[in-house]
């Protein structure tokens, strides 16, 4: 779930003052974190009205195809300073040669306060033609009307202060419930038992037989005919997928698989065909991407379960967790932190947040 909202520039303002949190030293206005359309990614930039720009391969490019941004009602902005990316609430955006691109503020630099780009470790930004980089940058956070923008510190005591506590009156001695227990006369003290030797075992001579049956009769062995009807489905091996694998993914919700249509829809109405049978692709330790048997990816755009042709995309990326209660699977989006990927009773999906509901379940097949 976004927080926010892209609206394609055709050279109007701005649409939201409140994302005007840079400035440039030369005089020339206020400026805003766009995201722009270029043959490199979507990479976030700065822009005012009409007019875009962002950094790429030590050079400032013009965005002659870029979207403002605007917050979605009730929210605010917020600019926070963290070693790592706060999810959520980032304006995110993906550079080709090196993955998500996160929008920043660049503080302190000789040219102004400029938004710009960060990978997560460091920052650029884009003036006078070129593209600079940065160590000093705040990640702008749209924040929902129910997160505090500026969280109250905790009431402090006084030093040297101490709350005089509660005095409360003894607790009256009461007369023990019960009569004392009888003491019983000691019990009389008996000889130790013989202790008897152990017998050797002496095998039977007589082999073993059905009662009522001539000696020597062995039961008959029952005939094993081969199993008739389709071979079940193998479960997915405690310790994960392997890559390489194809798996279907079958709804707990719907009983039927998970499937990526020609229309790169998903939904949990597959059966065992073309569309719902995956590749498994490991990526690194608990991240997996799928290519179903037609050639489109499993992917998490924004909050829509939909596909993707393009390879090692990040919105295809997801982590696997193991449901213990009944051996399932949850595919969590890595483009998405905390959201997973979960199928209605009517068959259409949907992402919900932090929570492994029956929905979000699937049971894996190994085909």
């Amino acid at each position: 779930m976004k927080w926010y909202v892209e609206i394609k520039s055709s050279g109007q303002n701005p649409p939201d003052k409140k994302l005007s949190v840079g400035h440039q030293n030369d005089g020339s206005g206020a400026y805003y974190p766009i995201i722009a359309n270029t043959p490199h990614g979507r990479i976030p930039g700065k822009g005012q009205c009409g007019k875009g720009w962002y950094s790429f391969g030590n050079k400032e490019m013009v965005a002659n195809d870029f979207n403002f941004l605007k917050c979605n009602p009730g929210h605010t902005v917020r600019l926070q300073k963290s070693p790592h990316p706060p999810e959520p609430g980032l304006i995110r955006g993906h550079q080709t040669n090196t993955g998500v691109m996160y929008s920043v503020l660049c503080h302190h630099t000789s040219h102004g306060k400029i938004p710009g780009k960060s990978n997560g470790r460091s920052a650029w930004y884009s003036w006078g033609g070129k593209e600079h980089q940065t160590a000093d940058f705040s990640y702008i956070v749209i924040v929902p009307p129910a997160v505090p923008s500026h969280p109250k510190p905790c009431p402090q005591p006084h030093r040297g202060h101490r709350h005089p506590q509660p005095q409360y009156p003894p607790q009256p001695q009461y007369p023990p419930q019960y009569p004392p227990q009888p003491q019983y006369p000691p019990q009389p003290q008996y000889s130790p038992q013989p202790q008897y030797l152990p017998q050797p075992h002496v095998p039977s001579q007589i082999p073993p037989s059905y009662p009522g049956s001539a000696p020597g009769w062995r039961p008959a062995v029952a005939p094993q005919y081969p199993p008739t009807g389709p071979a079940p489905a193998r479960q997915a091996p405690p310790q994960g997928l392997a890559h390489g694998q194809k798996v279907r993914f079958r709804c707990t919700k719907t009983g039927k698989t998970l499937r990526l249509t020609a229309a790169n829809q998903v939904n949990g109405m597959g059966g065992i065909g073309k569309w719902a049978t995956f590749q498994v692709h490991v990526l690194g330790p608990g991240t997996y991407a799928f290519l179903n048997e037609v050639g489109n990816w499993l992917a998490v755009k924004g909050s829509m379960c939909t596909g993707s042709n393009v390879y090692r995309d990040p919105d295809t990326f997801f982590l696997l967790h193991l449901n213990p209660q009944d051996r399932s699977l949850s595919l969590e989006a890595q483009s998405c932190p905390g959201w997973f990927v979960a199928v209605k009773r009517d068959g259409s999906t949907k992402l919900i947040f932090a929570d492994r509901k029956p929905s979000t379940r699937f049971l894996p097949e190994i085909v």
